[in-house]
């Protein structure tokens, strides 16, 4: 599997709410930190499911690098920016349509990337 890396245009504020009515029937997940290092799923190494137990064995995914990633992903998840914690990044899927999103802010680490995709094809794997 190779992984290109894509900049992407800023998105216009009609396609963000156009998005919120998207997350009706979407399954939504964020992973935050409060020690700004990996989350404890993150620091063993994982075998992949199989196709047949994934969620998604074949994901369409988007990867969305956000200014406001940290705040962009509070909203959608939940997870409250705090002076101690905030959410890293998120990912959004839609198990009927085969597709997954990925939001990181501008500054991020290839882990969260990489936690954040596992979500694509496993789901809610750590919740």
């Amino acid at each position: 599997m190779s992984v290109v890396a894509v900049r992407l245009p800023k998105i216009p504020f009609q396609f963000m709410v156009l998005g919120f009515v998207f997350f009706i029937g979407l399954f939504l997940t964020g992973c935050e930190t409060t020690t700004m290092r990996p989350p404890q799923v993150d620091t063993v190494r994982f075998a992949p499911m199989p196709d047949a137990k994934r969620v998604i064995a074949q994901p369409k995914v988007k990867y969305l690098v956000r200014p406001d990633g940290h705040e962009y992903c509070a909203r959608i998840t939940g997870i409250p920016v705090t002076p101690t914690s905030k959410p890293m990044a998120c990912a959004f899927w839609n198990v009927r349509r085969k597709e997954c999103t990925v939001v990181t802010p501008v500054v991020t680490g290839y882990n969260y990337v990489g936690h954040e995709l596992r979500h694509c094809f496993e789901g809610a794997f750590h919740d």
